[in-house]
């Protein structure tokens, strides 16, 4: 057991070291360019963009993780619980649960 876990440290160690080698000639032989104002600005592109102009709609983000969530599960529940079918009414009721509580999700939504 240890000589095992010796030789996984010695290879790691030595991963490592080669790693951390590759990175630091890559870092010297690559090109600089000189800090300017934009390039170390907040925004990516360096760009000044007012506050006003940044507004995000949670709302409809919101709408798809509820959407993903409730399919994620429906997913999970339909794929371990048919892989042995002992009770095929379970599977079956969470689905029409899912499809009615989407279809009432859609509805409220959009009014």
């Amino acid at each position: 057991m240890l000589v095992g876990l010796t030789g996984f440290t010695i290879i790691m160690g030595l991963a490592i070291m080669v790693a951390l080698f590759v990175m630091s000639i890559g870092n010297e032989l690559s090109a600089k360019s000189p800090d300017t104002l934009g390039k170390l600005a907040s925004y990516a592109c360096g760009e000044p963009v007012p506050a006003t102009r940044i507004r995000m709609n949670v709302e409809n983000f919101f709408v798809y993780a509820v959407y993903f969530m409730i399919f994620d599960v429906l997913g999970f529940v339909l794929a371990t619980t048919i892989a042995k079918p002992v009770n095929l009414l379970l599977p079956l009721f969470y689905a029409g649960t899912s499809l009615v509580s989407i279809g009432i999700l859609t509805y409220t939504w959009r009014q």
